[in-house]
C-alpha cells in the first residue's frame, strides 16, 4: 500500500473513525464509511476541480463561448432557490420551516440537476455549459462537509 503524509496507510481509518450507521453492514468485509469520511469528500473535491477546469479553462479560455454571468447564476441557485424562500418564511423565527429541508435537498442534489441539464440538452440540441456551475456547486458543498439536510428537528 502507498503510505501517506500521516504515516496511515491509504484505506484506513484511524481507530477513532466509526463506520455508517446509515448503512448496514455488508454480511462479509468490513463496514462501510461514513458520508464524511475523506475519500467521499476527496471524491467530490476532484469532480468540483473538474468541473471548475471545464468550464472556466476549457469553455471560457480556449474554447472562448462560455457565458460568464448566466454560469456564475447557476453557482449560486442552489442557495437563492433554498435559503431565500426560507429565510421569508421564517421571518425571525429559529427554525426552519417544515418544507425547508425539502426544498434545499432538491436544488442541492446531482437527481434533479441530471433532468435539468438532461431535458435544456435535449430540448434546445446544445449542451447548458453553464448548467455544470449548479453541479460543481453541489460538489464543493459536499466536498467541505455541507449534504443533504434532516427533515425533522435539529
Amino acid at each position: 500500500m502507498i503510505a501517506i503524509a500521516t504515516g496511515r496507510r491509504l484505506g484506513r481509518l484511524p481507530a477513532s473513525a466509526p463506520p455508517s450507521q446509515d448503512v448496514t453492514a455488508p454480511r462479509w468485509g468490513p463496514a462501510f464509511l461514513r458520508l464524511s469520511a475523506w475519500p467521499y469528500r476527496a471524491e467530490m473535491a476532484a469532480l468540483t476541480l473538474l468541473l471548475f477546469a471545464i468550464l472556466f479553462y476549457w469553455r471560457l479560455l480556449v474554447v472562448g463561448d462560455l457565458d460568464v454571468l448566466p454560469t456564475v447564476f447557476w453557482f449560486f441557485w442552489p442557495d437563492l432557490a433554498a435559503f431565500i424562500p426560507i429565510g421569508v418564511a421564517m421571518r425571525g423565527a429559529k427554525s426552519w420551516p417544515t418544507w425547508g429541508p425539502a426544498l434545499y435537498n432538491v436544488v442541492h442534489s446531482f437527481l434533479p440537476w441530471a433532468a435539468v441539464f438532461g431535458g435544456w440538452w435535449i430540448a434546445t440540441g446544445s449542451l447548458p455549459w453553464p448548467l455544470l456551475a449548479w453541479a460543481g456547486h453541489i460538489s464543493l458543498d459536499r466536498s467541505v462537509g455541507y449534504y443533504l439536510r434532516h427533515p425533522g428537528p435539529a
